[in-house]
């Protein structure tokens, strides 16, 4: 999908950037530069809002220009400082959808997860389009917002605060627009000069480490779009209509997201009073560790983890230690093949290959002295990948789609492996 370039007003928008964030507080503008050569970019524009940082990609040979403003991130800037008003009153917001209608009749449509840009969420195209992907990204639930034309109102989104693009745009006193430099596109060669480095690295050290990338396939398939609004829409009715939750798998998993920030966080003692981190893996409500001597003392080990075990030959210690994450999906279930080819679409950019297989489905247990529970109306797939140095965090981004979960994460010298299951209609 190419960029699309629109005029309001005197100033150049540009729509449709790749957006990916950036987790080197120091090295800000060096990671930027970095990923623009990995994705084949020659335009960039760097976005900071809500303590943390993106930025956005584009190419000259799709149509964008150097001067160009992102209107993706002039927006989420107008949001991250005034806030919005949902839930009676007005404040900060960090999961939220929009579209307007443009000057040149095309939508532009903008969805934002956690203070960053969700994978597609930086789009133009015809009203339509972006219909099909708003209501596709509104299924997957946990929005505090929908913000838009007020024409978008009876579709009946939650939260639907009515507003014009014009009103997300600074102005000057006397009305005009006034867009500040920062959010226009740069060669990226020309980007990344010392004193630019130095400065971005300062405010970095304000910003979270860490952030997760979000990433978006620049050719989505318009089928997909309605499938899942068609889905989503016929699921809902269902669920109205009397279904289970509690025959339904995935509602009772934590989002992969969720279970991946838990688990990263075990690995906080890599090299505990000099032994040697060798294993560890996430299950089940329980994270297990796994160390090598590596040439110290069990002394030193028990200094920093008191409740590790060791091994009768004193080279090894294990710990195991609760691990509980909640589930909070809400997930109304797609077609299978549309899940399945958004996987692969988001991950074969980053080079992760997804390992996915049929799966058995297992009925849920029959009622007491009732008749035996019908088969369910769902598919299960198993997931596995090979993660190398990819945070398993990132991976989550990338396959949070619903009906998706992951069961087991594991770090073995560095590397990570996941393994989920995909639930799907």
């Amino acid at each position: 999908m190419s960029n699309h370039t629109v005029q309001i007003g005197k100033t150049r928008f540009v729509c449709g950037l790749f957006w990916q964030s950036l987790s080197r507080p120091r090295e800000i503008w060096k990671e930027a530069a970095q990923l623009a050569v990995n994705i084949d970019a020659d335009l960039i524009v760097l976005r900071m809002d809500n303590a943390m940082a993106q930025a956005g990609y584009a190419h000259t040979r799709e149509g964008a220009r150097r001067g160009q403003h992102s209107l993706a991130a002039v927006i989420s800037k107008t949001l991250a400082v005034e806030g919005a008003y949902y839930e009676g009153y007005q404040q900060p917001v960090h999961n939220w959808l929009c579209a307007f209608e443009l000057p040149d009749g095309l939508w532009f449509y903008c969805a934002v997860r956690d203070a960053n840009f969700l994978p597609n969420g930086d789009f133009a195209g015809s009203f339509e389009q972006v219909l099909e992907r708003l209501q596709g990204d509104y299924a997957q639930g946990g929005w505090n917002v929908v913000i838009g034309d007020s024409a978008l109102e009876t579709y009946g989104f939650h939260n639907f605060s009515a507003k014009t693009l014009e009103s997300l745009l600074p102005k000057r006193k006397d009305g005009q627009l006034h867009v500040r430099r920062w959010s226009a596109l740069r060669p990226v060669k020309s980007a990344i000069s010392t004193r630019q480095a130095v400065a971005a690295g300062t405010v970095g050290l304000l910003l979270f480490a860490g952030g997760a990338w979000y990433l978006r396939h620049q050719h989505q398939i318009q089928e997909q779009q309605r499938d899942q609004a068609i889905a989503a829409q016929r699921v809902r009715m269902n669920l109205a209509a009397g279904g289970n939750p509690d025959a339904q798998p995935w509602l009772r998993k934590p989002l992969p997201l969720d279970f991946a920030r838990a688990c990263m966080t075990q690995l906080d003692k890599v090299t505990p009073g000099g032994w040697q981190l060798e294993l560890l893996e996430c299950a089940a409500g329980r994270s297990d560790r796994t160390w090598g001597r590596n040439g110290s003392n069990v002394s030193y080990l028990h200094d920093q983890v008191p409740a590790a075990v060791i091994s009768m030959t004193g080279d090894q210690a294990t710990d195991s230690v609760p691990l509980p994450v909640p589930a909070k999906g809400k997930d109304i279930l797609l077609p299978s093949a549309v899940v399945l080819r958004t996987l692969m679409a988001y991950c074969q950019p980053l080079g992760v290959v997804l390992k996915i297989g049929s799966a058995p489905v297992v009925p849920p247990p029959p009622v007491k002295n009732a008749e035996p529970a019908p088969k369910p109306e769902w598919q299960t797939h198993t997931l596995a990948a090979e993660l190398a140095t990819l945070a398993p965090e990132t991976f989550a981004t990338l396959i949070s789609q619903p009906g998706v979960r992951l069961d087991r994460i594991s770090w073995r010298g560095g590397h990570w492996s996941v393994e989920g299951v995909i639930y799907a209609k």
